[in-house]
């Protein structure tokens, strides 16, 4: 079994991540707006989440996750079921490919990369929007052997993951308002904006980094 990473230092991304995106949201729900003291304090942390021994939605990736492994496919199932289970208006897009490494010689291994995308819901279909994207990669090194990539990259999955939750509701709120007051497809920027949230697959190198050992499913993605 090889070294494994401790995901403590991870932890002190979480809370200026979501300080971040909360600061985004605002902004788009209420353009130049000053965050008070007291809302910065109630930016959530995530704690329970994302504890690496007991959160829900981080300790399910701390597992070695090589692409084409089991490991790999139980992450990719922990990733989609959490959408469906919270997050259902989120449409989920799968980007399938596939490439020989050296270390797999001419046997094929597979890829898969997640896109989850979220647009207001009058522009559904028009594939004319303009999106804010997130992206991280869930895929593991391939050595050592039990290699969990803790802080590269299972922390900022589910960091993803709670963040979400977030701009979910936030979106919902912004949208449904604008729905009310009747003030939609009016072509402003801020307004008409939706969001991806990407985990791509195959970003690690299998031996050595390079051109041409790198970014195995990363490189595919489109949008």
């Amino acid at each position: 079994m090889g070294p494994r990473v401790s995901p403590r230092p991870a932890w002190r991304s979480l809370f200026s991540f979501l300080v971040v995106v909360n600061i985004y949201l605002a902004a788009l729900a209420h353009a130049y707006a000053q965050l008070s003291d007291t809302a910065l304090r109630n930016v959530p942390s995530g704690d329970d989440a994302l504890n690496p021994h007991t959160g829900s939605l981080l300790s399910p990736i701390l597992i070695p996750r090589v692409p084409g492994t089991p490991g790999s496919i139980a992450v990719q199932h922990h990733i989609v079921d959490f959408f469906a289970r919270e997050l259902p208006l989120w449409r989920l897009e799968w980007q399938n490919s596939t490439s020989r490494t050296p270390a797999t010689g001419t046997t094929e291994i597979p890829f898969s990369n997640l896109i989850f995308t979220r647009d207001p819901p009058w522009t559904k279909g028009s594939g004319d929007v303009g999106r804010l994207a997130l992206v991280a990669h869930y895929d593991s090194l391939y050595k050592p052997e039990g290699f969990i990539g803790a802080s590269d990259s299972a922390a900022p999955c589910a960091i993803l993951m709670q963040a979400a939750r977030g701009i979910d509701a936030a979106l919902t709120k912004k949208w449904e308002a604008m729905a009310e007051s009747e003030d939609v497809g009016l072509g402003l920027d801020d307004d008409e904006k939706g969001i991806q949230i990407l985990f791509l697959d195959g970003e690690e190198a299998w031996v050595t980094w390079s051109n041409t050992d790198s970014l195995y499913g990363a490189r595919y993605v489109y949008l």
